[in-house]
């Protein structure tokens, strides 16, 4: 396989970030994600097998090979890249993430470090580059909801459980191999799952170290 198409590196970076989750890439699991049939998962599959970009068994699912997760991890930290350079610029945070997901396949290496060196250097980022997925936070991080990035549905739900812009956040425990994120807030202790929580961003208080690196 020569050239890697946009529709590939999403099915590869959907299975890295499931991987990231401590999940595994079953079909139902990666159509759900994709928003896309459970049969066209399955044919993408066998297609990604025979170029050992993963190993694919009908039961167990898919497994990332280390070809297959240098283009996924790649994609993924371009795309999550992209998300702090459109929130430096004040993109709207509904638009961040479909803005990113077009952007990630065209964004070269080059432009990738460019983009990085900037926003590394850029003191105009300094007030900025705290904020994170709610998923990224640590155990008794507290933080300010920045904005929340999912549909009319899911915000409503997580406005509904007081997570809403400006509320004050703290993490009592982040659960290892995707387990669900237990944090406080007005009052009230939420267990949520790394989907939901990771379309959470938090203005982290405090200097957080070793986490300078925009990534």
């Amino acid at each position: 396989m020569q050239k890697i198409s946009p529709e590939i590196e999403e099915y590869l970076e959907t299975i890295y970030r499931l991987k990231e989750k401590g999940k595994t890439a079953k079909t139902g699991e990666v159509a759900k994600e994709l928003g896309i049939s459970a049969p066209s998962v399955s044919e993408m599959f066998d297609k990604l097998a025979k170029a050992g970009l993963i190993t694919y068994d009908h039961y167990k699912g898919a497994s990332i090979t280390k070809k297959g997760e240098e283009i996924g991890k790649s994609v993924l930290r371009k795309h999550r890249l992209i998300e702090k350079l459109l929130m430096f610029l004040g993109v709207n945070g509904s638009r961040v993430h479909r803005e990113a997901c077009e952007l990630e396949h065209v964004v070269s290496n080059d432009v990738e470090n460019a983009i990085r060196r900037k926003l590394s250097s850029d003191t105009h980022w300094i007030g900025r580059r705290n904020t994170v997925r709610l998923t990224e936070m640590r155990d008794e991080e507290k933080g300010r909801i920045a904005f929340i990035m999912a549909g009319v549905g899911a915000t409503q739900r997580l406005a509904d459980m007081g997570l809403t812009p400006g509320s004050d956040v703290k993490i009592l425990r982040v659960s290892n191999y995707g387990g669900p994120i237990n944090l406080s807030v007005r009052g009230s202790i939420l267990a949520l799952g790394q989907g939901v929580a990771s379309k959470v961003f938090v203005e982290v208080r405090g200097h957080r170290k070793h986490h300078h690196r925009i990534v």
